[in-house]
């Protein structure tokens, strides 16, 4: 069957907490039937309009309905609202503004019912909130409010700009203006974008960076670092970093420029040993880089294979699957799956490249959902080895869909285990070799689980 036409083809694999989102979109095609039932409940409604009484905007009842539908395990209508309505207590709590409910509304299990009772608690959260505030955020913080009242970290919200980000990601286009590097929560480089301003100014991985224009950094967040280090084009930045090797702190200063990466990274290392580094699991249209990096291992006819998905939370589901038809043969099993019709494997369908080779793939705490369910099918099925330490424990398939306003609900629609049925959604998969990333020898330009999966495909090679 073509791929165009498989279940999952609009399927994300996604995490809360990405370090760093990146731009734009498909509109998920829930959206349409979904502003359809809005519409339509509002229009249940017209006594309260005619009276004067205070609406959400569309975007809440847009979620109300959409979750209702849509997510995995059935929920009660009045759990929602009262997540609706916990998002607008903190909302207007940060506006110093008390809330203005003495109780929550005795709501009743209908769908209906609950959401008119739940309009009055409304009208009296935007009352109270006056103009301390746009109503439109209370909105969105009742739509947050809904999606973390799951407490399931692949359904959440994300608004207009961060959620364009993050689509782009997804869709390989990763655009935005600074110098070219991506940092742990530690400010330590783990990345150095090709022929980006950092990699001409001689950044290497493992530098930490400690000052931005002259200016200490000590106590900063990556996002927060980030901010700082990016700007506008043709304008200058001045990092300075440290590096294991050297005493004294480098500086270096740089023109900022658009920088655009992709989602994968292949080279040939020492030993006719392919790297496949997957940043994220972009939409199936970005696959011909992945086809490009398969035509280039087999050109040098690789001994050995290093799959890289450190730091990497997530992606579209079809893509992984496409990835491990490719290297396991036909009919593997690749997870299991649970949604409201029941139970069923996923597995390889062909294309496999026929290359019986060790392979390692390294993970760490950053590793998530597709990069979890690739590394345990090929853990299982026994084509690799696991190296790193235990991944993020984020495994479970949403749908992103585009609110009428431009921003996002994810939501998810499928809990997914292992090929064996192990859980690993809030528990993480432990590898087949503890191996931490030593932060001193990491600034040394010594990476430690590389070296690991390295020495792993070179004991299966005799040498």
């Amino acid at each position: 069957m073509p791929r165009v036409f498989r279940l999952l083809a609009f399927l994300f694999l996604v995490t809360l907490g990405l370090p760093a989102v990146q731009p734009a979109v498909a509109r998920a095609s829930a959206v349409s039937a979904l502003a359809a039932v809005e519409h339509a409940s509002q229009a249940t409604t017209p006594d309260l309009a005619q009276q004067g009484g205070a609406q959400p905007g569309p975007i809440v009842r847009q979620a109300y309905d959409l979750l209702l539908d849509r997510f995995v395990i059935p929920t009660k209508p009045g759990d929602i609202l009262n997540g609706a309505l916990n998002g607008a207590h903190f909302y207007l709590e940060s506006k110093q503004v008390a809330d203005p409910l003495a109780e929550r509304p005795a709501f009743t299990g209908n769908r209906s019912e609950d959401w008119r009772l739940f309009l009055p608690a409304y009208a009296k959260m935007k009352a109270a909130l006056g103009d301390k505030g746009p109503v439109e955020i209370l909105d969105r913080a009742m739509v947050d409010g809904m999606a973390r009242s799951f407490d399931e970290p692949h359904t959440y919200y994300l608004p207009p700009e961060i959620y364009r980000q993050q689509m782009a990601e997804l869709q390989n286009r990763n655009r935005y203006s600074g110098v070219g590097i991506q940092m742990t929560q530690d400010l330590v480089i783990t990345d150095v974008f090709e022929g980006s301003p950092a990699e001409a100014a001689g950044l290497m991985p493992g530098d930490q960076l400690v000052a931005v224009n002259g200016e200490s950094i000590e106590g900063l967040t990556s996002a927060d670092t980030s901010t700082r280090v990016r700007g506008e084009n043709g304008t200058q930045v001045t990092l300075t970093v440290r590096r294991g090797s050297v005493a004294e702190p480098i500086t270096k200063t740089m023109t900022r420029a658009t920088i655009s990466y992709d989602w994968i990274r292949a080279k040939i290392l020492d030993g006719n040993i392919g790297y496949l580094q997957i940043r994220t699991f972009a939409v199936q249209d970005a696959l011909p880089l992945f086809n490009q990096a398969m035509e280039k291992f087999a050109a040098a006819d690789v001994r050995a294979l290093i799959i890289d998905v450190r730091g990497n939370t997530g992606g579209v589901v079809a893509t992984g699957e496409e990835i491990l038809s490719r290297i396991m043969p036909q009919s593997k099993p690749i997870y299991r799956q649970v949604d409201r019709r029941g139970e069923r494997t996923v597995s390889t369908w062909g294309d496999y490249w026929n290359r019986d080779i060790p392979i390692a793939v390294l993970t760490n705490g950053n590793s998530g959902s597709m990069s979890e369910i690739m590394a345990a099918a090929l853990q299982e099925n026994g084509f690799a080895r696991i190296i790193g330490t235990k991944t993020a424990g984020a495994v479970a398939a949403a749908v992103p869909v585009e609110m009428v306003d431009g921003s996002g609900l994810f939501v998810t629609v499928q809990i997914i285990n292992t090929p064996n049925g192990r859980v690993i959604n809030k528990v993480g998969l432990e590898p087949d070799d503890v191996v931490e990333l030593d932060p001193a020898q990491f600034r040394a330009g010594k990476d430690t689980q590389l070296e690991a999966g390295l020495a792993y495909v070179r004991s299966k090679l005799g040498g």
